[in-house]
């Protein structure tokens, strides 16, 4: 099993009533990208759009040749250990860290160890996986 080929990992917070700068406190830091509901953005195709619900985002900001367990480690070690923070924060809103990874070859694969899997559990978050397919023939 090869590794994969390129990986991003992103932290994301959502929900109705979030409040960015309240997730910023309760977690020790900016995001990288963060919105109200109702806010109005530009579009994908440059026209206005409206965000359906509050986010607070954070990119691990490593390069995309990095495994992944080093995506979630720095996201996750730049970012309070409290976990009363945690819990009011997952209690209220959707947490999760999305890993998205780009195959170069129909089979490759990861692991994560059972301290980064205890990490994230502890904090309440849900692991999601986009994966994307280096098969150009299937």
């Amino acid at each position: 099993m090869a590794a994969i080929g390129r990986v991003r990992a992103s932290l994301r917070v959502f929900g109705d009533a979030l409040e960015p700068e309240e997730v910023s406190a309760l977690l020790g830091r900016p995001p990288t990208r963060q919105a109200r509901k109702g806010e109005k953005i530009e579009g994908k195709n440059g026209g206005d759009a409206v965000e359906p619900t509050g986010a607070w985002i954070l990119d691990s900001g490593l390069s995309e040749k990095v495994e992944l367990e080093e995506h979630i480690e720095v996201l996750l070690g730049s970012l309070s250990n409290d976990s009363d923070e945690w819990e009011s924060l997952t209690s209220r809103f959707s947490a999760s860290v999305l890993c998205s990874l780009f195959l170069d070859q129909y089979n490759e694969g990861f692991e994560l160890s059972p301290r980064v899997a205890q990490a994230v559990a502890e904090r309440g978050i849900v692991l999601a996986f986009d994966i994307y397919s280096g098969d150009v023939d299937a």
